[in-house]
């Protein structure tokens, strides 16, 4: 029950820090302060450090004992430390482009863009993490395809390069690429999650190591017009900059709850909840207009997250409810497998071993002393987009 309420409450979380980071990245871009995007993500790797730091203490109840662990598994494990440096690279490369795509493009041919990564995650659950989607899954996935387009629906007026062909071009190249490396690296780190025992703070102190020097490489590779005019890295920082940092940074820390407790594709989901806010936000500070089309969209969202979420059994008996199918319907229902074998139990949540039965209770180390305590920590300092 307390994992339940903790993958709940960090998907919520997630949902509107979501949305937020949109809407505060797409005011910075429109004020137009000529900032340099590099930096801001560089900034944001060295705000994330600390902040997994002190949530491992606070996981651990003492800062020695998280001295100690940091360095059992960091400095006494340095393959398995390696192993980190994948997903960081395509993390430091997805912020990056998520900064260069909001350059060139409308938030609505953005965001709508940005959900290529919902199916292509889902299809790498499968084949990277060996585990099966039903197929009603399948079909919710589609109705939230279908539901984020018809919810971000282009503005009648467009302005300066966003319109611009070329421009377009590089904004959707920039958000294509964005989408794959968000992918890949999020299913590879949950699959490191699942099959290695250390804290999920400990695994975010290692990610920094390695993305806090590629985004320092970063901000020496974009050629900077204002710096010396200004004569400091951070000229063009105002409030929404700012904001947009450290809403970014504290997604890192919920975007390692969310693949924890609830996995990936529960995480696309809360993500395209928080398109639907940020269509809202939108409509409120900046010129969107809600539209049937919006409205209808909004009803596909919330219709693919209650069949996704919801097993065969349960549909059946609603459905059967209100007099659109026979309770005797379950029955006929088989869930696809992805191997020869029998499929495994399905996991409530991303920490469960694959082997155990779902009664068995995965390794105490894999998990905070008390979900209560975790989710109060992820609240507190808790992608994105990515991480």
């Amino acid at each position: 029950m307390r994992d339940e309420q903790l993958k709940m409450m960090s998907l919520l979380v997630f949902t509107f820090q979501n949305a937020a980071f949109v809407l505060l990245m797409r005011w910075s871009k429109v004020l137009d302060t000529h900032y340099n995007s590099t930096v801001a993500v560089f900034l944001t790797e060295v705000l994330k450090l600390p902040l997994s730091v002190l949530l491992l203490m606070y996981e651990k109840r003492s800062v020695t004992e998280a001295c100690a662990t940091l360095n059992r598994e960091i400095l006494g494990a340095p393959l398995d430390t390696l192993k980190i440096s994948v997903p960081a690279l395509l993390y430091t490369v997805q912020n990056n482009c998520l900064f260069v795509a909001m350059g060139y493009l409308e938030a609505a041919v953005f965001q709508c863009t940005y959900q290529l990564k919902t199916l292509t995650t889902a299809v790498l659950t499968v084949t990277m993490l060996g585990r099966s989607i039903a197929a009603h899954q399948w079909g919710a996935l589609v109705l939230l395809m279908a539901g984020t387009v018809l919810v971000q629906e282009p503005p009648a007026k467009g302005g300066g390069g966003a319109d611009s062909s070329a421009g377009m071009m590089v904004g959707i190249g920039a958000t294509v690429a964005a989408c794959v490396c968000s992918s890949v690296a999020s299913v590879y780190l949950e699959k490191i999650l699942i099959e290695s025992k250390p804290s999920i703070w400990v695994r975010n102190a290692q990610l920094c190591l390695f993305t806090i020097p590629i985004a320092a490489v970063g901000t020496q590779m974009v050629k900077d017009d204002y710096l010396k005019e200004e004569g400091t890295p951070i000229h063009g920082f105002t409030f929404a900059v700012w904001a947009s940092i450290v809403t970014n940074a504290a997604g890192g820390m919920i975007v390692a709850v969310v693949m924890k407790f609830a996995g990936n594709i529960l995480r696309n989901f809360a993500q395209a909840c928080a398109i639907v806010v940020g269509g809202i936000g939108s409509c409120l500070l900046f010129d969107f207009v809600i539209t049937s089309r919006f409205v209808g969209g909004v009803g596909l969202v919330i219709l693919s997250i209650f069949i996704y979420g919801s097993k065969v059994e349960q549909l059946i008996a609603w459905l059967a409810a209100v007099g659109l199918a026979r309770s005797s319907d379950e029955a006929a229902y088989a869930p696809v497998p992805l191997a020869e074998e029998a499929p495994p139990p399905p996991r409530e949540s991303a920490d469960e071993e694959a082997a155990p039965p779902p009664s068995a209770a995965p390794p105490a180390d894999l998990r905070p002393p008390g979900a209560e305590s975790a989710g109060s920590a992820a609240t507190a300092g808790g992608g994105g987009k990515g991480r």
